[in-house]
């Protein structure tokens, strides 16, 4: 390890840390001027260079240069000079006339298509029409045959990309700038007008590609009966993953083997072997290529053609463009054969790519296939495996025990490397740990990789001319796909085969490659420096645990988090006993894709370090409310789910029934009369249930109850409408009085009745609602009424998520936002 950082070191290893040091610099202060940041860049490498690296003049230069360049480039991405006819500077939900061109292939879901579309022109009624540029994401629901480079007109609200605004929330907003994308449409194919344009020549090459991969896409799936394994088949063919359930991408992350389905540099790199062999095995038929030792040149040069088709042919997303510019500069390294450190061919990959596209650089994808890579090459420079000897005579051919062995064993050492690369990554990205990757990579790459991925190929290209052959291709490839499934659902059915993991902020992961870069100084022979780092890490590490831990278990406030879940309601009680209770999971439509406890409410939860939940309440089973417990349900340990008597034959219903049974949880229904939860000091007091005419709607069903702590009282009363307001404000045993109201039924004008706001009285009123939402909550006379009655108003789609914390006697009330 020693000698190979040595090697490293002094060409390219500054230069891309200057280049990410300038990146990292640029997101955090988009708006630092340059000048000052040129002087602190300058500073920081002299340091560098006296202290630690001894940088040469020329290396310190080019090092100067790139941190400035990242610093510039990602700051001009995050605050850029918008000019007058950017999209982004009309997406404010209006509806417009929009005309634009496809720019991208289609990613196809079960009810709908969704590409990229670069708008040309804006019209609308009021404005005059505008010349306009931009990227904006477009849903198309129904059936049209639409292709890349088509020139489309439609009528549609141009939204904004906005960010669900949660503490410690995915930045969705930052993630879209990133791509350039700027707003979002939808449509009915029905109404989307094909415009008469010209077809370039790269314009027919593309959709000549886009058809042949549509074309194995439809055929996979309509000749396979195993649909997950033909989903399976056509990502790792095509790359058109979105037809794959989210239950099978959850088990190959557990078994630790997502990176299969995604095309990456271990998909071209199969490709690049498989064409490289064909395109070598040819020119080795002439005896002259061989001798000047060209034909290894020539078919490597020849073999990044096929490559970037292939990349084209999968959609050439940003992380196949990586992998492709990362398996390129790997293939020309070997072929010129001067480089003998790896380290600086996976630097200079790192330097083009985030040269290119700076913003790769905060990319899941390429941070994790990075740092995979780079383990593995340290991981295998301070191992030795015994070298494989070839041999063409004999009947055992090369495959002898003693290959064997060490080609299984290297395949694992190149998973283990891998993962623990790899690991604090994802456990601080998706909160899940898998001790089965080595055990799953070992079967799954094989079969998956080196066997479906060139019979699929096969598949593809003989289906033209030879279907039948295609289809026979396809049923075997089915057959190892159901076997590799069975495969990871036996891995993954053990207890301890894969864990959920909380507490991975931004610093436990320094810490912990900072841990293991001690562990590794210490096994290479470098044990005093080892050491120390070792000693230091571990403090530090303590430190940072022994706080959070103080934060979690010593807490003395009870909080209240009113989640911005869009248009519904999702709300977080921890209380200082400890206990935790959701209120409602958020939820769009029964028909969107979109999945608000697997995206929001849930990472929400693993940012608290909650594991389990000690109840869930569920208001009443309307999907704004229900649709996100799911997940939530399904990937939390729940003690108890508490609600209303109705009943709906709804799937998202009928499956969260299915839940309790599967996990044995505990379904409440509070009384006719009032029920209560008590946990020592704080009450969950429950109103009577509706009864008589009202109780046909699943609103004016909700449950309505009263959070009770102390001196400090907080009250939830569902999507209740005027009627049952009247009936609980009429009833004498209700005690409704509260310091803080969330608003009924979101703020609309059916709901918040003079007599039930005068039993509340609140001095602070919550309302969660989606931003510019198609019913308009909360309605204005409604928000009239309550300044009119001096009430604080606050609200989850302008101020982000509310969080409430009270002692019991006195509260306080912050935004995500602020306001």
């Amino acid at each position: 390890m020693k000698r190979l950082l040595n090697t490293a070191f002094p060409p390219l290893i500054p230069v891309i840390l200057s280049l990410i040091t300038g990146i990292i610099t640029g997101n955090f202060f988009p708006d630092l001027p340059i000048g000052i940041f040129v002087l602190f860049s300058l500073v920081l490498l002299i340091a560098a260079s006296i202290f630690f690296l001894k940088l040469k003049p020329f290396v310190m230069g080019i090092s100067l240069i790139a941190m400035v360049w990242g610093f510039y480039s990602i700051a001009g991405i995050l605050s850029p000079n918008y000019s007058l006819n950017s999209i982004s500077q009309f997406a404010d939900s209006s509806k417009y006339i929009i005309t634009g061109e496809i720019n991208s292939f289609s990613k196809d879901y079960s009810r709908k298509k969704r590409v990229l579309l670069f708008c040309r022109f804006l019209e609308k009624k009021g404005m005059k029409p505008v010349n306009v540029n931009g990227k904006i994401i477009l849903n198309i629901y129904g059936k049209k045959l639409l292709q890349y480079g088509d020139h489309i007109q439609f009528t549609s609200p141009l939204k904004p990309i906005r960010n669900f605004s949660n503490p410690q929330g995915f930045d969705y907003q930052k993630q879209m700038k990133f791509q350039k994308v700027f707003g979002s449409a939808y449509v009915s194919a029905d109404n989307i007008l094909v415009l008469d344009n010209p077809i370039t020549f790269p314009i027919k090459i593309i959709r000549t590609l886009e058809e042949v991969r549509n074309r194995f896409f439809y055929f996979a799936m309509d000749r396979m009966e195993n649909k997950n394994a033909a989903a399976i088949l056509v990502a790792l063919i095509t790359g058109k993953k979105e037809a794959i359930p989210l239950k099978i991408k959850d088990l190959f992350s557990k078994a630790g083997a997502s990176h299969i389905l995604a095309i990456s540099g271990f998909h071209l790199s199969i490709v690049a072997l498989g064409f490289f062999s064909f395109f070598y095995s040819l020119l080795a038929q002439f005896p002259l290529l061989l001798m000047k030792g060209s034909a290894k040149k020539i078919a490597g040069i020849m073999t990044l053609i096929p490559l970037l088709f292939y990349g084209i042919f999968s959609g050439f997303s940003p992380s196949t463009q990586r992998a492709f510019i990362m398996s390129g500069i790997f293939m020309i390294s070997f072929l010129g054969e001067k480089e003998k450190n790896p380290l600086n061919t996976l630097a200079l990959a790192g330097i083009v790519i985030l040269i290119i596209d700076s913003a790769a650089l905060f990319s899941i994808s390429f941070q994790l296939s990075f740092v995979a890579l780079l383990f593995i090459i340290i991981g295998f420079s301070m191992v030795r495996l015994p070298s494989i000897k070839y041999s063409i005579t004999g009947a055992k051919g090369w495959i002898s025990r003693k290959n064997l062995i060490t080609i299984v064993l290297g395949a694992a050492l190149v998973t283990f490397f891998a993962g623990l690369g790899t690991f604090p990554l994802i456990a601080h990205y998706f909160n899940l740990i898998s001790y089965v990757q080595i055990l799953s990579n070992l079967i799954l790459v094989p079969l998956m990789g080196f066997v479906c991925l060139p019979l699929g190929f096969i598949a593809l290209l003989s289906l033209p001319l030879f279907p039948g052959l295609a289809e026979i291709i396809v049923s075997l490839c089915q057959s190892i796909l159901a076997f590799c499934l069975v495969y990871i659902q036996f891995l993954t059915g053990f207890k301890l085969s894969w864990s959920r993991i909380i507490g991975f902020d931004s610093l436990t992961v320094i810490w912990v490659y900072l841990f293991l870069v001690a562990v590794g100084l210490f096994i290479s022979r470098q044990k005093k420096t080892g050491l120390v780092l070792m000693v230091i890490t571990v403090l530090a590490g303590s430190v940072h645990f022994g706080i959070g831990l103080k934060t979690t278990l010593l807490s003395k406030k009870m909080t209240v988090t009113i989640l911005d879940v869009g248009q519904g309601n999702a709300a977080l009680i921890q209380t200082i006993e400890g206990k935790n209770i959701l209120v409602d999971g958020g939820g769009f439509s029964d028909y969107s894709s979109f999945d608000i406890g697997r995206y929001v409410v849930g990472p929400f939860l693993w940012d608290q370090r909650i594991f389990s939940l000690d109840a869930v309440i569920l208001t009443h089973p309307e999907s704004d409310h229900m649709n996100g417990l799911l997940y939530i349900l399904e990937n939390f340990k729940v003690n108890l789910l508490v609600k209303n008597r109705d009943t709906r034959s709804s799937r998202p219903y009928m499956d969260l029934m299915d839940l309790c049974n599967k996990k044995k949880i505990k379904v409440w229904h509070p009384s006719h009369t009032d029920s209560t939860l008590n946990f020592d000091q704080t009450s969950l007091i429950f109103f009577q249930d509706a009864i008589g005419p009202v109780n046909q709607n699943l609103n004016n069903n909700s449950l309505v109850f009263k959070l009770w702590f102390d001196e400090f009282t907080l009250l939830f009363p569902g999507d209740i409408l005027n009627e049952r307001e009247m009936t609980l404000a009429g009833m004498q045993a209700c005690n409704l009085e509260s310091s803080i109201l969330i608003s009924p039924h979101h703020g609309s004008l059916t709901s918040s009745s003079k007599i039930f706001l005068d039993k509340v009285n609140p001095e602070s009123v919550v309302i969660s609602c989606g931003y510019n939402n198609q019913y308009g909550f909360p309605h204005p006379d409604v928000l009239k009424r309550y300044r009119k009655r001096g009430y604080k108003v606050f609200r989850t789609d302008i101020n982000g998520a509310v969080t409430i914390s009270s002692d019991g006697i006195v509260y306080n009330i912050l935004t995500r936002k602020g306001g």
